[in-house]
């Protein structure tokens, strides 16, 4: 239960029928993006330009993706997902049955 509340908590940014923008993106934040090869890189924005995203991996390394191989961008919520985590146990103790 708890690592679907932690999976669950995040918003798309971009989709295939939600255009990226240049200034959707916030600058330091956790971001999972998918390419349209179905990768998913879980990055920390650094920059954005004209045609690039350019951030750093969990394991340190820098990744530039081009805007247009883009499918979709999807905003980590951390702070969301622990209070979702903490209600479900919350609930669970409580709540007789």
């Amino acid at each position: 239960m708890i690592t679907l509340s932690l999976t669950s908590c995040r918003s798309i940014v971009s989709n295939p029928g939600k255009p990226l923008k240049d200034n959707s993106l916030a600058l330091n934040h956790k971001y999972d993006v998918q390419d349209f090869t179905a990768k998913i890189h879980k990055i920390k924005i650094t920059s954005v330009d004209g045609n690039n995203i350019y951030g750093i991996s969990k394991k340190g390394e820098t990744i530039s993706i081009d805007k247009k191989q883009i499918r979709e961008v999807k905003k980590v919520k951390v702070v969301s997902s622990i209070v979702v985590g903490i209600m479900a146990i919350a609930a669970v103790i409580f709540v007789p049955i």
